[in-house]
């Protein structure tokens, strides 16, 4: 790992930054995704892995859902008396080992 001192420029409404072009060669790609925290902002390359998953508030979501389902069992069904026609249509031509 290289730490490298840079300057923000402004850019229309905003700042940007120069970044080396040796990162953007081994990264493989343009997309970047930036994490931010309190004084300080990592940039590293998009991957396959950065999924809705990776999103910082999906754990939170899934967990509501969880708590919601837990307070109120008589929502849930059986995944047989939802399933339909356009549930096979929006997963057409995925198969499992795309996760």
């Amino acid at each position: 790992m290289s730490v490298m001192v840079r300057r923000l420029f402004k850019h229309g409404g905003s700042y940007a930054l120069d970044i080396p072009m040796e990162f953007v060669r081994t990264a493989g790609t343009t997309e970047v995704i930036l994490e931010s925290a309190l004084k300080r902002l990592s940039i590293r390359p998009k991957t396959e892995l950065d999924t809705m998953e990776t999103e910082p508030l999906f754990a939170e979501f899934i967990s509501a859902l969880a708590v919601d389902a837990m307070k109120h069992p008589e929502k849930l069904h059986a995944v047989k008396e939802v399933w339909d026609k356009e549930w096979d249509d929006l997963l057409k031509g995925v198969t499992a080992d795309e996760e």
